[in-house]
């Protein structure tokens, strides 16, 4: 999943021009063509073949034998309706190694370290801009923070590092409930008290003056940096 925020989706933002590339090929992914399912028995929608978590796919009108009933839950590795507690949670298991596949394959966050650091800015989407501005106006003060925006969900390994690496890291959001601070405990396996937020949620777009003033405000408060 990428990560964005509704600051991103709801206003207009300057971005580089896009140029559509007509000759590029987009990976679509573990899809079975009409070969792949001309050569099998049968094709199940939910098995995990190569134990990565992922099962594969077929695309509407390659092949009869791609076609699959789409269930909610309450399903069998092999896309039968089941009310068996066993092969229910074999199906929810299989979401979890999903899941651990998929944080070594996201987009790796973007990071600016450096050793004479111990504290540092850790941000999403719209919160970037702020964010490195905010660090130059708060170098010329001798504030000097290490950087990190995440780019994606779940969390890279990168990202853990960054925290642990750190004495105090703080998560700057758009957002009244601290959902990105919350969402790196849910999946982390970090020191909750080295996350400090700083919420910027009043619907005017967050700037780099906002940051400044909260750093500075927290470090008089011997949090650190």
């Amino acid at each position: 999943m990428v990560l964005s925020d509704l600051d991103i989706g709801m206003n207009d933002w300057m971005v580089p021009r896009f140029d559509w590339d007509e000759d590029h090929v987009y990976d679509r992914g573990k899809v079975y063509d009409a070969e792949d399912l001309e050569q099998m028995e049968a094709f199940y929608r939910y098995l995990d073949v190569d134990g990565d978590g992922i099962p594969y796919r077929t695309l509407p009108g390659q092949h009869p034998k791609g076609s699959y009933f789409t269930r909610g839950s309450g399903h069998t590795k092999l896309g039968a309706y089941t009310e068996d507690s066993d092969e229910y949670q074999q199906v929810i298991d299989r979401l979890l190694v999903k899941w651990d596949t998929a944080r070594s394959s996201v987009p790796q966050a973007d990071i600016v370290y450096s050793k004479f650091n111990n504290a540092g800015i850790l941000t999403v989407g719209s919160g970037h801009g702020a964010c490195v501005e905010a660090m130059d106006r708060l170098a010329e003060q001798n504030v000097n923070l290490n950087y990190c925006r995440v780019r994606a969900f779940p969390f890279n390994d990168d990202v853990q590092e960054f925290i642990e690496q750190h004495d105090v890291v703080y998560v700057v959001e758009q957002n009244r409930d601290a959902q990105l601070r919350s969402m790196l405990m849910l999946d982390l396996d970090v020191d909750p008290k080295k996350l400090v937020p700083l919420l910027h949620y009043n619907g005017i777009p967050i700037n780099a003056g906002f940051v400044v003033d909260r750093v500075l405000e927290e470090r008089a408060k011997g949090v650190a940096a």
